[in-house]
């Protein structure tokens, strides 16, 4: 069982300065099943969020506007992906599609969609010979922030429940910070790689995929760890 969900006693004064805290964060990180799956999870979609935002900078770039133009656009793509998040929100359509799903399927659901836009970039850019449009680019690649805001993310939130404080309070702030930095620092550094390899556009888009595979696999993993914690959760509850 994953050490994260059990009880934990209260920290002394000597146990509460930082680096007994970070030492303990990443002590628990490592011991539990559960946190260096969601590590993992984050990670990856750090990952390929880095990947893809190097095209939509070059995509950006092509449209010849000035570097307050290009913010200003950015800037309204943003506004209206918020838009369509309160929305979701709002009318609890993203709650209704997390419960229809399952948390397993929820997991899941951001892993596929980002799979699903780059397959269809690539059909449009490679199969079809077309232009890979701005519009068509930021559509896919939005829908994937807006189902994280309005779906997945109370679905992850979610994971940390009934865990010991040191998981929640310690653990959490280095999942949630080194994960970014990992995935995006890891993202960067095989773009740059690549690039001296020869390798182009589409080699970036090959790695999302194979990111997303792999992110999908986590997904899976992570689910079945965290229902394997709530009966575990429930049957220290009965006894």
């Amino acid at each position: 069982p994953s050490s994260a969900a059990l009880p934990s006693p209260p920290p002394t004064e000597e146990a509460d300065t930082f680096k007994a805290r970070l030492l303990r964060g990443v002590t628990t990180i490592l011991r539990s099943n559960l946190l260096v799956t969601i590590f993992t999870y984050n990670a990856l979609y750090a990952s390929t969020t880095t990947l893809l935002s190097f095209r939509r900078a070059e995509l950006v770039t092509r449209r010849g506007l000035t570097a307050e133009g290009n913010a200003a656009f950015l800037a309204q793509v943003q506004v209206a992906s918020s838009v369509v998040v309160a929305c979701m929100q709002i009318s609890g359509l993203g709650g209704s599609l997390a419960s229809a799903l399952g948390m397993r399927g929820t997991l899941c659901l951001m892993p596929a969609i980002r799979f699903g836009g780059v397959v269809a970039l690539a059909y449009w850019t490679w199969y079809l010979g077309a232009d890979c449009d701005i519009g068509l680019f930021l559509l896919l690649d939005e829908a994937t922030r807006v189902i994280n805001f309005s779906v997945a993310k109370p679905v992850r939130e979610s994971l940390w429940r009934g865990l010991s404080n040191e998981a929640r309070y310690e653990a959490k702030p280095l999942v949630d910070t080194l994960a970014n930095r990992w995935g995006g620092g890891s993202a960067a550094f095989l773009v740059s790689l690549a690039g001296r390899l020869g390798g182009g556009d589409g080699v970036n888009m090959a790695m999302v995929v194979g990111i997303c595979c792999w992110w999908v696999v986590v997904a899976v993993n992570l689910g079945g760890v965290r229902r394997r914690i709530d009966r575990e959760l429930e049957k220290n509850k009965d006894d």
